[in-house]
């Protein structure tokens, strides 16, 4: 090696795809650890609140709690299991579109586990306490179209259907767009193959 060709290792690392790959693994890791600790700072605000309502919404308020609970656990399984399909991508002479395929079913998957979360707890929280759970989650309501439920039973029934469906034509897209990226992958190949066959 010389002074000439020191970031030659950097240059090939990339090439090969090993760096881009570890790294998106790693921030994915991180995301899933955010997730966690962002979600108990929301679950410790729905506690809260829900100790303040009288009994029946204290109820709903645990409820939606217990379930919301679990939709982080799972969001951060997603983000670690992603990661782990990232990292153990093997090498190709495609580095980001497969990256992509799998980031594509990350976030639709996130998508709908937080989206069908919201939904039943949301419809359990209305039954019980009247109360708008989308005011709970701070931002997160900002990934959703906008949707003010009324208080009764019917409206809490709506809630739900209408996020579960939404969830559901969200990781439909997302899967299409990763399946799409994969057939993008087949299409290059069997592009260079022509190719190269028209040469010789």
């Amino acid at each position: 090696m010389t002074i000439l060709t020191f970031f030659k290792p950097v240059l090939d690392a990339l090439n090969d795809g090993k760096v881009i790959r570890f790294s998106i693994a790693l921030f994915l890791q991180v995301l899933g650890i955010l997730s966690i600790l962002s979600g108990v700072y929301l679950l410790i605000e729905i506690l809260k609140f829900s100790f303040e309502l009288p009994t029946e919404g204290t109820i709903g308020g645990l409820l939606f709690s217990a379930i919301f609970l679990a939709s982080i656990l799972a969001i951060s399984q997603i983000f670690f299991y992603r990661a782990k399909d990232i990292r153990t991508l093997e090498e190709s002479q495609f580095t980001i579109i497969p990256i992509f395929s799998i980031l594509f079913k990350c976030f639709g998957e996130i998508y709908a586990t937080l989206g069908v979360a919201i939904g039943v707890g949301g419809c359990l929280l209305i039954w019980f306490s009247g109360y708008n759970p989308l005011y709970l989650l701070r931002a997160i309501p900002l990934f959703f179209p906008l949707f003010y439920p009324e208080r009764t039973f019917l409206g809490g029934l709506l809630f739900l259907v209408y996020l579960v469906l939404l969830s559901f034509i969200v990781i439909v897209v997302f899967y299409f767009l990763a399946e799409s990226t994969v057939v993008l992958v087949d299409i290059a190949k069997n592009i260079r193959k022509l190719t190269t066959s028209e040469k010789m």
